[in-house]
């Protein structure tokens, strides 16, 4: 059984905004330690690294073609992405369209969506392969710039498209899921609304997240309607940190399900302890998105269990 991954962490977005402004920090530093937690605890053998500028769209969705490709049943393959994220219309042509798309955000040629990972996972047999995705990044909008030590990875929303993402959204669809048709999350978000800084709040359906047509399994580092956060006080992300405290030891084996209230607990320890002093009401809550018969399957192993001609 092999294990493949492909890993990004991108702190300089100059290409984007040579100002430096939309800059960000420990996302490297994050997507380095994932890259040797995979490497050193999981046994992936195949890794392919991308940071800061070399983090281009081309690069990052070959590399996850190429790996996607040649697995067959019984293997594992992990996206790691640590950076930006925003949001997009689904269909450009419909200001009114209602359907959404989280967006990552490379380096440099344009964002990655759930349509683009879906375009990979064609062929890919979701009950043969186990292709798990984490993403530490948030998508609802705004900077969230509150000091020089403390930072949140989305990026700033026009405000045409913050009024016609509160107008009219009724579906957002997450990166990382490789959805088969969107009408299985259709009206998984209401109440949507922009706030005084410009960012987008809403009320997520969390009934919505196990979905049967989902290819992959999906560790997001927080809601729909919250924000994932970064401060100094840590050489990574606080999601990723979490994460890395988890699972950073020999022989490690949970479900994805124990990974991801682990997790939780974690990341919503130190925001209690580290952001809520100076941000009150903030929460930062991970969450766990694809087949709900694999949720008890052991975090980044081979399933137990695959068809005989997949």
């Amino acid at each position: 059984m092999a294990k493949r991954a492909v890993v990004v962490g991108i702190d300089n977005y100059t290409i984007f905004d040579p100002s430096g402004n939309n800059n960000l920090f420990n996302c490297v530093n994050s997507a380095r330690s994932m890259y040797h937690l995979l490497r050193d605890v999981f046994g992936f053998t195949e890794i392919y690294y991308y940071e800061d500028l070399k983090a281009t769209r081309s690069r990052i969705l070959l590399a996850l073609r190429h790996v996607l490709s040649i697995s067959e049943a019984g293997d594992s393959v992990c996206f790691y992405y640590a950076g930006h994220g925003t949001r997009q219309r689904a269909d450009f042509a419909q200001p009114d369209c209602d359907l959404y798309y989280e967006a990552l955000v490379p380096a440099a040629e344009g964002v990655i969506t759930d349509r683009d990972l879906s375009d990979l996972t064609v062929n890919l047999y979701p009950d043969a392969v186990n292709f798990t995705v984490i993403t530490d990044s948030c998508f609802s909008g705004g900077l969230h710039v509150a000091d020089s030590t403390v930072k949140c990875p989305s990026l700033p929303l026009a405000i045409d498209l913050l009024e016609a993402i509160s107008t009219f959204m009724k579906t957002l669809i997450p990166c990382g899921i490789c959805l088969t048709s969107p009408s299985e999350m259709s009206n998984n978000v209401s109440n949507v609304r922009v706030t005084s800084d410009n960012t987008i709040d809403l009320d997520p359906d969390l009934n919505k997240t196990l979905v049967a047509s989902c290819k992959s399994t999906l560790l997001s580092s927080c809601r729909f309607d919250e924000v994932s956060w970064i401060t100094s006080k840590y050489n990574h992300m606080i999601f990723t940190q979490s994460l890395l405290e988890l699972v950073n030891q020999s022989n490690f084996e949970a479900s994805y399900h124990s990974v991801a209230d682990q997790v939780r607990q974690k990341v919503s320890e130190k925001i209690i302890s580290d952001i809520l002093p100076g941000h009150p009401g903030i929460t930062q809550t991970p969450q766990l998105f694809g087949q709900r018969n694999r949720m008890e399957e052991n975090w980044l192993a081979g399933w137990t269990f695959t068809p005989a001609n997949p």
